[in-house]
């Protein structure tokens, strides 16, 4: 009996690519349903700015370490800490830590923000402090320059890491990110949301390789942020993974400037491997 091969790897592709699509709900945003919608400019504070950039960045070092040794080798729950007074190039003050489970190496970033260019926008660079890990899987010379509109509706992102791979030769990873942002107001409430969605490309030794689904929303209530949730939902591969972000947020006034106030956002960053049946929106629901 001859057999079609062509026909059997059809059929085998046919139904890998129909499990991994069904394993993923993602949907752009319902008010985009009727083409480009219009987008009114966020009002953030610096300090707020420097909060969201930094979660880029954790999310960002997260894919790539997934990518170089798979979502088994970094699966974890991990506790996070970021803090943030906004102020302009000031590294220091702009901080976010990441702690490993079995390991005393905590993985640091800074955020270093440009001044605003007039009607343009403003940079933000995303430098990690020290070589560390997430897990056991090395993590180096992370460098991410985000750069934002002047409407703080549009963001984009390019950076670079060295991971090592699974001949444990460290290797460059590129990553590429687009995400729009938008506010709703609840009616009769003084809640605020800010969302966002977007894309994410990976690339390795300078070759795309994977992309990511990305999603966010942060809760404020009388003009304070309460609560952030970013979550990255992988979209090729073997297996899905999921990178997800929840933390909530408090502020602390600086007694000695009024002026001055430093963002606390306290949470956990979760890789894990999901149930493609279960319902992982849930998250989003606050």
């Amino acid at each position: 009996m001859k057999i079609n091969v062509a026909f059997v790897l059809a059929a085998i592709l046919s139904c890998c690519l129909n499990t991994q699509a069904s394993s993923l709900s993602v949907k752009v945003p319902s008010q985009f349903d009727n083409g480009p919608a219009a987008i009114s400019a966020l009002k953030l504070e610096s300090n707020e700015l420097a909060i969201f950039m930094l979660l880029e960045g954790v999310m960002d070092i997260s894919s790539s370490a997934v990518l170089a040794s798979g979502c088994h080798s970094v699966e974890a729950n991990y506790p996070i800490e970021l803090i943030s007074d906004g102020g302009i190039n000031k590294p220091e003050t702009n901080a976010a830590k990441i702690t490993s489970p079995s390991s005393s190496e905590h993985l640091i970033l800074n955020a270093i923000l440009e001044e605003p260019y007039s009607h343009i926008g403003q940079n933000i660079n995303i430098r990690q402090v020290t070589n560390s890990k997430l897990k056991e899987t090395h993590i180096s010379e992370y460098a991410g320059v985000v750069t934002v509109n002047q409407e703080l509706t549009l963001l984009s992102m390019h950076s670079n890491v060295k991971i090592p791979g699974q001949n444990n030769t460290m290797t460059p990873h590129h990553n590429i990110i687009i995400k729009n942002f938008y506010e709703e107001k609840i009616a009769n409430t003084n809640n605020q949301y800010i969302l966002g969605w977007g894309l994410v490309s990976l690339s390795k030794s300078g070759f795309p390789i994977n992309k990511y689904w990305i999603r966010f929303k942060a809760l404020r209530i009388n003009g304070q942020l309460k609560r952030v949730v970013m979550r990255e939902d992988q979209l090729l591969g073997t297996s899905p993974c999921q990178i997800l972000v929840d933390s909530s947020a408090e502020i602390n006034n600086n007694n000695q400037n009024v002026n001055n106030k430093n963002i606390v956002l306290r949470g956990n960053l979760n890789i894990l491997r999901p149930n493609i049946r279960e319902d992982r929106a849930l998250i989003f629901d606050f």
